[in-house]
């Protein structure tokens, strides 16, 4: 049996400004510093074997309060967040304006339209994918934690429960939350969501 956690990474400014922003790498605000230590609380009668997390500063940082620096923390670039292109930073209202065409084609075809000088979601669906299969080869039977963004955890679970995307739209991951899947014998069971 293999316990995975998966936590999103605490709040940051631009969550408060609700503006696009996957690869902009930005730090926890206050808020989000004290989810860490509020997680940290919550996981700390748990052991894990690994520690994985998406190299952007906010998920890294949640990951080192939660460990307390005393493990050591791997990164996978393959569980950073969505790149929102030229639409990073940008409020939607913004984005419509700026880029009237764009935003049209990509609320048509979400799935497979990036945003201009972005990256298209079956694109980020491929590469985290390929990742969490690749991390639960290697770790079966292990208690990992794995902290990463809301766009990569909603995808980890519907991939584990369904073995596609059609469940994306499902699930919600909160900042500073924990969740819990059990995957036993091919079968993924969500032991627990939005934990804190």
């Amino acid at each position: 049996m293999t316990l995975l956690y998966l936590v999103r990474h605490g709040e940051t400014v631009l969550n408060q400004e609700k503006v696009y922003y996957g690869r902009t790498d930005c730090l926890l605000n206050n808020r989000g510093l004290e989810q860490g230590d509020n997680l940290k609380n919550s996981l700390s009668e748990h052991s894990f074997e690994f520690i994985i997390s998406s190299p952007l500063q906010r998920c890294v940082q949640t990951a080192q309060i939660i460990s307390g620096s005393e493990q050591e923390i791997l990164l996978d670039h393959n569980l950073v967040e969505i790149d929102f292109g030229l639409w990073e930073g940008l409020h939607h209202k913004e984005i419509s304006k700026k880029f009237p065409k764009q935003w049209k084609d990509w609320n048509e075809d979400w799935q497979t339209t990036p945003p201009p000088g972005g990256e298209s979601f079956i694109d980020m669906y491929s590469r985290v994918k390929k990742s969490i299969y690749k991390i639960l080869s290697y770790n079966d039977g292990k208690k990992i934690l794995l902290v990463s963004h809301k766009g990569c955890l909603q995808l980890i679970t519907s991939i584990l429960l369904t073995g596609s995307h059609h469940l994306f739209w499902n699930f919600t991951f909160e900042h500073g939350k924990y969740s819990v899947l059990e995957l036993k014998d091919g079968h993924c069971t969500i032991k627990s969501l939005n934990c804190c």
